[in-house]
């Protein structure tokens, strides 16, 4: 025999629920099936987690991955090549991080453009830098030179984009 968990009368050592009350004498996790199944889960996520969360080795510590060195190009070559030949230019410069001046044509919302930049007369080739931060444009002013950090993209109709851009300076 024990006592119940509610009202304290005895009751049979296998009994679920009391007779005289009707308290539910199983544990927390027996009267709550589905909270423990939750439980259960987000544990194991923890402990998974914690042991197998990480591929690095044993080293001591691994230092940060230094940023990348960006090529220092004229703004002109680059220009140049595409219009030359816009296949062989985007084989030679697509994917470059690569940093260059140039005078500010065109500034909008999701970057700078730079325009007359080619040697040829008449040439439609500009740049279009896409600027991560917003803040970097607000005291810029068209016909100020700039100089600019980006990865180049391809060309489309004259405008050579360039992706990830900064203002250095």
């Amino acid at each position: 025999m024990k006592k119940c968990k509610a009202c304290k009368s005895e009751i049979d050592k296998k009994a679920t629920k009391c007779p005289k009350c009707g308290a539910d004498q199983r544990i927390w996790f027996a009267r709550h099936p589905i909270l423990t199944v939750i439980l259960a889960i987000i544990v194991i996520a923890i402990i998974g987690g914690s042991k197998g969360g990480s591929k690095s080795s044993n080293k001591e510590s691994s230092s940060p991955t230094p940023a990348p060195i960006a090529e220092k190009i004229n703004a002109r070559d680059l220009a140049d090549d595409f219009d030359e030949n816009q296949v062989s230019a985007e084989a030679k410069w697509n994917g470059k991080f690569v940093e260059f001046s140039a005078k500010i044509t065109n500034i909008t919302d999701s970057g700078i453009s730079f325009a007359d930049v080619a040697t040829k007369d008449f040439s439609m080739a500009q740049i279009s830098c896409h600027i991560r931060d917003k803040e970097q444009l607000m005291n810029l002013k068209n016909g100020q030179t700039v100089t600019v950090k980006g990865v180049v993209g391809k060309q489309t109709i004259g405008v050579i984009d360039f992706d990830d851009c900064e203002v250095v300076k």
